[in-house]
């Protein structure tokens, strides 16, 4: 019985003829669209391209402990207790100001030197002292303002929006994966006639194009040496917004 040629085939020749498409342009095509292997990127290499990008208050490269993080009552609350014990604190006073080391900025690792001091363990009993100290101070200022955001039984006023900050793990295309933002805790405000709404920022962060490459040789500067032809993750660069707090706003 001679073979005969499926119908799908003879379909897609005749399309390609009366386009003016060659089988060969075609077959390029269809290769080109296939998923193509990539050579990962290593962690210390992504850490070097994010460099000051990195911020360890509202990002993290490992998953954190903890996800989500006590719920604060108001705005005021909200910026002097979250991040107490486990995170870098997500709020700063408007004075704030820190050194963050004394070698050159050119020569500074983002994700090593400034990641979360709070877990870091104290070089000296000096740093010991002064931390608790820190500590000490935060809870006190924390507690007080506390009792000046909220009424005598605990509960947010009905201008102001109860929120949480919690951690998002944004998948292994992101680099760092996980995001720390506020997350509103209810809808409604100021006796349901006002709405909460969320109030952002943005942070830069890097994504990975899943099933794009790039020449690894273009990667030199980045400390990747790839094999001639050989082929590396594309990773773009991505801006986020990250919630700092929820405004009792009108309804639209």
């Amino acid at each position: 019985m001679p073979w005969r040629m499926p119908a799908g085939i003879l379909l897609l020749q005749l399309l390609m003829s009366l386009s003016g498409i060659s089988y060969g342009r075609a077959l390029n095509y269809l290769n080109n669209r296939q998923p193509k292997e990539c050579v990962q990127l290593p962690a210390p290499v992504l850490s070097n391209i994010l460099g000051p990008a990195y911020n360890s208050r509202y990002m993290s490269i490992d998953k954190p402990p903890v996800m989500d993080e006590v719920p604060a009552h108001g705005e005021m609350d909200g910026k002097r207790r979250a991040g107490i014990g486990l995170f870098p604190t997500f709020y700063v006073e408007d004075d704030f100001s820190e050194e963050l080391g004394n070698s050159p900025a050119w020569a500074v690792d983002h994700v090593q030197d400034t990641a979360n001091q709070v877990l870091k363990a104290p070089f000296n009993k000096r740093e010991a002292f002064d931390s608790i100290l820190h500590e000490m101070d935060s809870k006190t200022r924390s507690a007080r303002n506390a009792r000046r955001g909220q009424n005598g039984d605990g509960t947010s006023r009905p201008w102001e929006c109860d929120a949480k900050i919690r951690w998002i793990d944004l998948g292994d295309e992101y680099y760092p994966r996980f995001l720390r933002t506020v997350e509103c805790a209810k809808t409604r405000c100021w006796y349901g006639h006002y709405q909460c709404t969320p109030r952002s920022f943005t942070v830069k962060m890097l994504r990975k194009l899943t099933g794009q490459c790039v020449p690894a040789d273009q990667l030199h500067k980045v400390g990747v040496d790839g094999l001639p032809g050989e082929l590396s993750e594309l990773w773009v660069w991505e801006e986020r917004a990250v919630n700092f707090c929820c405004d009792c706003s009108p309804r639209f």
